[in-house]
């Protein structure tokens, strides 16, 4: 739904510099804006900003783009939410508030869900300082939660009252169907009342820092214990996750630690474990995972460890494993949760459970080990059958062979027997690994591509004066070829496109990145003293010959190869006429 004009109207409205330096301190130097990159961890600037331009690029990391491949990359949102980051910023409607009514009335319910939940948050968090609050602060500070804590999380009380915050709704001039509908009240008997009374609150934010809705937990042993939002137009459970509104500000985050409470997530993050999230109130989910995939490459489990948390576990790796995440699982023992271990053992003895985690596949085989007692004769036997079936999923040979070793040596099986069990040939070769490896990437790619795009990144006009004179399979490089299929397909369309909507075509943050580092070479990438048309019109003649040797050698291979006389008299004559060519145009650069 968003079209290139709605978009070049967005990027003609953002200024990147403003986008950008809210998350750094920028600094003008040589007529650029330079900062330490917000990618990765460095002491000297070396991300610059071209605000006429209008991108961005890091000559440490490689990074570049423009304000949406920024938002998208510091926000870690999709190209959608983050033209909608930048449309509310600027104050543009999004292209599907102007179609749809029903998307209009959506969000309009969802603003003032969201408004609701603003008023519930603050009477929640007063409540708790209030005397209706007494009991709440004994349970925090029974648990050890400071005051700091209370501030970071925006903790509150639910008072144990029926219409506490129905009534201060109602003086903010919403009615008890709104208060229903954003989950706040409840509806019985012709009565109703609020939803959460007589609990610990925990407001649950978003990546935009709005209040989506809440858990509430008992301080005593009644059930149900945690006690969440209902689906609203701005809450779904099932695509959310706690405390992720504080991991996602963390520098180089490299993992995260997945609990299954709130209280676990603030017990951790109060003894030093910032990076933690919770799911909210149910099972781990492929749409919770796949948020957790948008931040991070690595996840470890920890979950309680009594035998309902274990099994919670197992079903987690399955669907982290899909999301393609590498997953750790930490075994907490005695059966403690999280929060419990960390009250006896500190933050030393969490870390210490970190770092000996170990990977799904031999927390799912020890599982299989407790649950089986192999050292009977049939539970061996059939611990190796369930360990060759879980390494039937495994592509990797290398880590395949580690877990064949293993499981032999448990069980005193051979290797050959447990492949056989698996399915799988063991090459003795060794040749399973052979060319697997498919790297595209050339180093000291030719200066003449470089400029030439260079010219039309700068200048995009300039292609209807060399469009005779190449085209997209003159480039050696893919990643240029691509830049320059963009820029052609925009000149077709009958404009000349700027910067920023060139690098908004090339989503790939490697095309992006050497897009902008492009760009930022201007100086580098001189002509050695010709005017600026005629070093161009080398650089063409340069990229023909590239193309016309890489051709004569292709037919070389094949004159080597080839029987048949006439074949081999054939393409003679073919490399005689490109060497010909190739002279010829070497002597016009000369």
């Amino acid at each position: 739904m968003i079209s290139e004009e709605w978009r070049s109207e967005l990027l003609s409205k953002v200024n990147i510099a403003d986008i950008v330096g809210e998350h750094v301190s920028l600094v003008n130097k040589g007529g650029r804006l330079w900062a330490c990159c917000p990618f990765h961890n460095e002491k000297t600037p070396s991300f610059t900003l071209n605000t006429d331009r209008q991108f961005y690029h890091c000559f440490g990391c490689g990074k570049g783009g423009n304000v949406i491949n920024f938002v998208m990359e510091i926000e870690k949102l999709n190209y959608v939410e983050a033209c909608q980051y930048l449309a509310d910023k600027a104050g543009m409607p999004m292209p599907q508030k102007e179609s749809h009514t029903q998307y209009q009335d959506f969000r309009a319910q969802r603003e003032k869900v969201l408004q609701m939940n603003r008023i519930a948050a603050h009477f929640f968090y007063d409540s708790l300082k209030g005397e209706a609050g007494i009991g709440a602060r004994d349970y925090i500070e029974k648990r050890g939660i400071s005051q700091a804590v209370i501030k970071t999380f925006g903790l509150g009380f639910a008072p144990d009252g029926w219409d506490g915050l129905l009534s201060l709704l109602k003086e903010n001039g919403y009615t008890q169907k709104d208060a229903i509908e954003a989950g706040l009240a409840k509806a019985n008997a012709g009565k109703v009342y609020d939803t959460f009374r007589n609990r610990v609150m925990m407001p649950i934010i978003n990546n935009f820092s709005e209040v989506i809705g809440f858990g509430g937990r008992v301080m005593d042993k009644s059930e149900p214990k945690y006690l969440n939002s209902p689906e609203t137009p701005a809450f779904n459970k099932r695509k959310n996750l706690y405390n992720l509104n504080l991991v996602r500000k963390i520098k180089n985050l490299q993992y995260v630690v997945l609990v299954e409470g709130y209280m676990d997530a603030i017990a951790l993050n109060m003894y030093g474990v910032k990076n933690v999230v919770a799911t909210l109130g149910t099972a781990l989910t492929a749409e919770q995972a796949r948020l957790i995939k948008r931040y991070v490459p690595n996840v470890v489990v920890s979950y309680d460890g009594d035998e309902a948390g274990q099994k919670a576990t197992l079903r987690a790796l399955d669907i982290l494993a899909a999301a393609e995440l590498e997953v750790r699982v930490i075994f907490i023992p005695g059966g403690m949760d999280p929060d419990d271990y960390l009250k006896k053992y500190k933050k030393d003895g969490f870390i210490k459970l970190i770092s000996s985690a170990l990977p799904a596949l031999d927390y799912k085989m020890s599982r299989l080990k407790e649950n089986l007692g192999i050292l009977e004769g049939y539970g061996m036997e059939r611990y190796a059958k369930e360990c060759a079936d879980l390494l039937k999923k495994v592509e990797s040979p290398i880590v395949r062979e580690k877990y064949v070793r293993k499981i032999a040596q448990d069980t005193g099986f051979s290797e050959t027997a447990i492949y056989e069990e698996i399915g799988v040939k063991k090459n003795i070769k060794g040749n399973d690994w052979n060319n697997s490896s498919k790297n595209t990437a050339k180093e000291g790619q030719p200066k003449s591509e470089q400029y030439v795009l260079l010219r039309l990144l700068g200048n995009p006009a300039c292609m209807e004066s060399i469009a005779g004179n190449i085209t997209e399979e003159d480039f050696e490089d893919p990643v240029h070829r691509k830049i320059f299929s963009v820029i052609l397909k925009k000149i077709k369309k009958g404009f000349t496109p700027t910067d920023a909507e060139i690098l908004s075509e090339l989503a790939d943050n490697v095309e992006s990145g050497r897009a902008t580092q492009l760009l930022s070479m201007e100086e580098e990438l001189t002509g050695g003293g010709k005017n600026a048309d005629d070093y161009l019109a080398d650089c063409l003649k340069d990229m023909k010959i590239r193309k016309l040797t890489k051709t004569r050698e292709n037919l070389l291979k094949e004159y080597g190869a080839e029987k048949n006389d006439d074949k081999r008299k054939d393409l003679l004559n073919s490399i005689s006429r490109l060497s010909k060519e190739i002279h010829e145009k070497k002597e016009r650069l000369n």
